[in-house]
């Protein structure tokens, strides 16, 4: 089955050569004329593989040779005056980078600079050199994109010493819907007969029995790329953040909103075995370190008061006071107390203790060694 990056791919169509010439620089386009099919925009989750491809980019290349005798430092840019362009789709990729210790300068703007939109490049070209970078474009199928023919020019501006004399590579970027892959398995018959008539028809319109069958192919590509990845839904780190309260439900979960995403992906993974633990300190300290992220201190042995004694000491052997039977007491030592919910913390422990049991909840700050080390 062909993958929808593949089929993407293959909706790519380049044309022909754009040049330009300034002084000391000489600059290409190639191709100059960038065809790509509009499709919806993929899920992070439809990739096939979690590791890094390595893949040629698609788009036009940029080629700058300098004729001088002296470093230019020169900025790519991308400007259209097409209505309805969106500056969002240009994005520039290069492959090498060049770094001030590679060539041996000491400034700091010498050196290759991609903007963190990706919209901007600046290149530093040697005597003699030529530098290559690529523009790509990303544009989806959505309800402000229209396809057609957007000039898509790339500006080339000289800022050695602030020179700010540019140059324009004239290019094309063109939009369009993907012809339809049912069209392709039916006989050639048909395909045949399509082709004629959009030849009459001589629009560059595709005829509307070819645009119909693409609503078809609209319908299946989701499921088709969604079977590869489906086991990811089903994974608490890998699914995405929307589908967690679905994905609690699997294991009888109410998840607490207030709770940060992480907390919640981890209570998920672990809830079986928090389940078998129920009822158990063990198993209250476990889901108390998932929110508070510290292990608590849960004393469960009940302690009386007893009448002070020539070598008892207030606050160091000798606690006044009954405490009652089956009631143990919940120390959270965390850094900043005020960030602890206390009503959550007060909901997991009523969630997990037995029954018949009472408690006593403290959350107190914790000392760091660095304090307890001043005030020693």
């Amino acid at each position: 089955m062909t993958t929808l990056t593949e089929f993407r791919r293959q909706l790519f169509s380049f044309s022909g050569t754009s040049d330009a010439e300034m002084a000391g620089l000489r600059a290409t386009l190639e191709p100059n004329l960038l065809q790509i099919a509009l499709m919806p925009r993929e899920d992070p989750l439809q990739k096939g593989s979690l590791w890094h491809r390595v893949e040629p980019p698609c788009g036009m290349t940029v080629k700058v040779t300098s004729t001088a005798d002296e470093v230019r430092i020169v900025r790519l840019t991308v400007e259209s005056e097409t209505p309805q362009w969106n500056p969002e789709w240009p994005r520039w990729f290069y492959a090498v980078r060049r770094a001030p210790e590679l060539i041996g300068g000491h400034a700091i703007d010498a050196q290759d600079v991609l903007a963190g939109d990706a919209h901007t490049l600046t290149l530093l070209v040697l005597p003699g050199e030529t530098r290559e970078a690529t523009l790509e474009a990303a544009a989806f199928l959505d309800e402000y994109t229209v396809p057609g023919h957007y000039d898509c020019n790339v500006r080339i501006t000289d800022i050695t010493n602030g020179a700010g004399e540019s140059c324009l590579l004239q290019g094309d970027l063109e939009l369009q819907h993907p012809s339809s892959r049912a069209l392709a398995m039916l006989p050639a018959i048909y395909t045949d007969a399509l082709d004629k008539l959009a030849d009459e028809a001589g629009d560059g319109q595709a005829p509307f029995f070819a645009r119909f069958l693409r609503g078809f192919d609209d319908g299946l590509e989701p499921v088709e790329n969604l079977i590869p990845v489906l086991h990811r839904y089903f994974g608490p780190y890998s699914t995405p953040g929307e589908f967690l309260p679905w994905l609690s439900c699997w294991v009888a979960l109410a998840l607490n909103e207030n709770w940060s995403e992480m907390r919640r992906r981890r209570l998920i993974a672990e809830a079986v075995q928090l389940y078998r633990w129920r009822g158990t300190r063990k198993g209250l300290s476990r889901y108390l370190e998932i929110y508070a992220g510290v292990k608590p201190e849960i004393n469960d042995q009940p302690f009386h008061g007893w009448r002070l004694g020539d070598d008892a000491l207030l606050g160091q052997n000798t606690v006044l006071g009954d405490v009652a039977e089956h009631t143990f007491v919940v120390t959270l030592a965390v850094p900043d107390p005020s960030v602890v919910n206390e009503q959550i913390v007060r909901d997991i422990i009523e969630s997990e203790k037995p029954a018949h049991t009472g408690y006593s909840l403290r959350i107190v700050r914790r000392i760091s060694f660095e304090e307890e080390r001043a005030a020693k």
